[in-house]
């Protein structure tokens, strides 16, 4: 995947789309919106996650 793509993955119990911001050697900065304060609060709409853990949408 590159940056720039588009992708779901899973936070606290939730599924998220973001956008590839960085990628880093088994992780991936991901940029996404939330309209959960708590969610907004803890992470800023940014939130590295395993590449493991993130799948790519068309």
């Amino acid at each position: 995947m590159d940056i720039g793509s588009t992708v779901t993955f899973k936070l606290e119990e939730q599924t998220f789309t973001g956008t590839i911001a960085k990628a880093y050697t088994n992780s991936y900065l991901i940029e996404f919106t939330s309209t959960d304060p708590e969610i907004v609060d803890k992470y800023h709409n940014k939130v590295i996650i395993s590449q493991k853990k993130v799948t790519e949408t068309k």
